[in-house]
């Protein structure tokens, strides 16, 4: 992804400002990016940390860039009209072709040595991260046995306490079938009872009527003549 190109207004003209990251400057000057670094710091430019893509990046004017790009263009292009001697320019370019060889062997070098330590660091921690996770895949199996063991006792105790609670039922359904039928034959037998009570007293009933009546058609004196006489038998 490219860098962002950030734009300002200048707090004292008004004119608005581009900052170019360090990288993008050295591409304007067709440098490397250490070569643009010493440009910057030597001729003193202005420098800020802005935001880029997540994490700050040092920018640098694109006008100051710009500036030294037609400067040094001046320059070469005067020192080209003095004719300087074939060694001096060849010398020039040797040295300029090792210093950006050296600086891009040391960059290859640098990535290349780390990504090495990075493949020895796997290497070596493989034989650990296999036994972790051996390891772990113990400790699973021994919690997926012990869940299987608990949830089939928890079954059987289940079925268990089902039983015993069907049993309860139904001997609570037999006792209360028993005293109802019990009670059906308290209610029967008293019922049974009353109407003998009920006859009693109408049989009675229908004895002092009768008693009524006699002691009505026989005359007095011999109502107390017979009751003398009960008397006299006691």
């Amino acid at each position: 992804m490219a860098d962002v190109i950030n734009q300002t207004q200048d707090t004292e003209t008004g004119k608005s400002e581009l900052w170019i990251t360090i990288k993008d400057a050295s591409d304007l000057l067709g440098i490397s990016e250490r070569h643009t670094w010493n440009v910057v710091l030597e001729n003193g430019f202005q420098r800020k940390k802005l935001l880029n893509q997540s994490r700050k990046k040092t920018y640098v004017l694109r006008a100051d860039i710009e500036k030294f790009y037609k400067e040094e263009q001046e320059r070469q292009r005067l020192e080209a009209l003095k004719s300087p001697p074939l060694s001096e320019i060849s010398e020039k370019s040797e040295k300029r072709s090792e210093f950006e060889i050296s600086e891009s062997g040391k960059a290859s070098l640098s990535e290349m040595q780390m990504a090495l330590s990075e493949r020895d660091f796997k290497i070596k921690n493989l034989p650990a991260l296999l036994l972790e996770m051996q390891k772990k895949q113990e400790v699973l199996l021994k919690h997926a046995v012990k869940w299987r063991v608990t949830a089939f006792w928890i079954s059987v105790l289940g079925v268990v306490i089902a039983g015993f609670f069907y049993l309860y039922l139904t001997d609570t359904k037999k006792v209360l079938s028993e005293k109802e039928r019990a009670l059906s034959e308290s209610q029967k037998a008293l019922s049974e009872m009353s109407e003998r009570e009920k006859q009693a007293i109408k049989t009675i009933s229908k004895r002092e009527i009768w008693i009524n009546k006699l002691e009505q058609a026989v005359p007095k004196e011999k109502i107390e003549q017979l009751r003398v006489e009960e008397k006299k038998e006691e």
